[in-house]
């Protein structure tokens, strides 16, 4: 495939790494050397598969230790010490005890077999489900490039990355698939035609992205509403108002480092990866969408709309004429209206018996199904996840793939860009 262009971006994406969270990103356009965008975060949410992750780590820990113990019992297993004793037949205690000891042996081979073929299957699985998640995530990070209509897309480099307080522990488990999620999207996006760079990670949360680096730095609270707590979560600045997810605030950031900087982008001769070692800082204005176009893209994304169609009600058929009157044998009449309030119809029909079916000792149970107490009481039916999101797991929440409308004519807050 021919290698994309270095320069001359105008419109990228810019990923930020988080925990819970896999992927934070954000669409950047590069006009007349200021940084604008639209304000929609792109969030591939993958707590469930995380979850599911830390859970077979655990065991896959516990296997370890097991099979490390038994090795332990193996390699200390010596014949029984009879020296306080002395033995009226030593000849036969000493076969008693080699065969004891063998007896021991085969048990504690067979437990550390046991504990070594879980240990390896617990292992696989892991490795297959790291690799399922990187590849969706790679797949839903270049069709929102792709939709968006960007030639570049800016990650934080894995290298600069830095692991502070109580969460080293969760950013090492969660750095295990960033490396194959960085593998993934530079493989598809290279048989799209699009640049794949990686800018320095430090301070991208720091500051704030509409006032730039020289501003106050930001305050990290847990939720928009408990500005006054100290969090993680949330990022809110006092000088500008600035108040969203933290991790959307550093993905504008990398998508404006990217494309500021992008004349110092250095191609590895080796590897051919791309990489970006100079800061060049600049603030990003968010500009408002037109109100339409997004709303209408909006609507065409719901799927249960597509699957099961809205039935026609009467304020969607138009009103051509008056109403017609009904026929007069359909007209309600006095003895209808006694018959109606006596005589009650029900139009749906139970599922079950509301009452038990009687038990026959002789003949055949009659048809129908007696009450449980644990039967299910509803059932799912259509999809349970959007097909377009191609995904690939039911339980990860990702934001919709929606082409990139052209920004509205708002007003422009954005500085030069200067280095850092």
């Amino acid at each position: 495939m021919p290698r994309p262009p270095a320069t001359g971006h105008t419109v990228a994406v810019g990923f930020d790494w988080g925990i819970n969270t896999l992927l934070t990103g954000a669409a950047g356009q590069l006009h007349d050397g200021r940084m604008r965008g639209d304000g929609r975060p792109l969030i591939y949410d993958a707590t469930p598969v995380s979850a599911k992750l830390h859970r077979l780590r655990g065991h896959r820990e516990a296997l370890a230790a097991k099979r490390d113990h038994y090795a332990a019992l193996q390699a200390g297993l010596t014949p029984s010490d009879t020296t306080g004793h002395p033995a009226r037949h030593p000849a036969r205690d000493a076969a008693r005890d080699a065969a004891r000891d063998a007896t021991r042996h085969g048990e504690l081979t067979a437990l550390h077999e046991r504990a070594d073929r879980e240990h390896a299957r617990v292992c696989a699985r892991i490795r297959h489900l790291n690799n399922a998640l990187s590849w969706s995530a790679a797949r839903w990070a270049v069709d929102q490039a792709v939709a968006l209509g960007a030639s570049a897309i800016y990650l934080e480099d894995l290298a600069t990355l830095e692991a502070r307080g109580h969460r080293q522990g969760n950013a090492a488990l969660s750095g295990q698939v960033r490396g194959k999620v960085v593998h993934a999207i530079r493989h598809l996006a290279a048989k799209i035609g699009l640049a794949v760079v990686t800018v320095p990670a430090r301070g991208t949360s720091k500051y704030c992205p509409s006032c730039g680096a020289g501003s106050s730095p930001l305050h990290h609270t847990p939720a928009p509403d408990r500005l006054t707590q100290r969090g993680w979560k949330w990022a809110h600045c006092p000088r500008c108002g600035l108040s969203c997810d933290r991790d959307q605030a550093a993905a504008e950031r990398i998508v404006s480092r990217g494309l500021l900087a992008q004349h110092h982008t250095v191609t590895d001769r080796a590897t051919g990866t791309r990489v970006i070692r100079t800061v060049v800082e600049g603030n990003l204005s968010r500009v408002r969408r037109p109100r339409k176009p997004a709303r209408a893209a909006r609507r065409a994304r719901h799927t249960r709309t597509d699957l099961h169609p809205r039935p026609q009600t009467r304020h969607d058929r138009a009103k051509t004429g008056p109403t017609p009157k009904r026929p007069t044998h359909q007209r309600p009449t006095p003895e209808r209206l006694t018959e109606r309030s006596t005589t009650k119809t029900v139009s749906q029909m139970p599922d079950r018996r509301l009452v038990p079916a009687p038990t026959l000792t002789v003949g055949q149970r009659p048809a129908g199904q007696a009450p449980q107490a644990n039967s299910p009481t509803a059932v799912r039916t259509g999809l349970a996840r959007d097909p377009h999101h191609r995904t690939g797991f039911h339980k990860v929440k990702a934001t919709p793939v929606l082409a990139l409308a052209e920004h509205g004519s708002g007003r422009n807050h954005a500085t030069p860009a200067r280095n850092a």
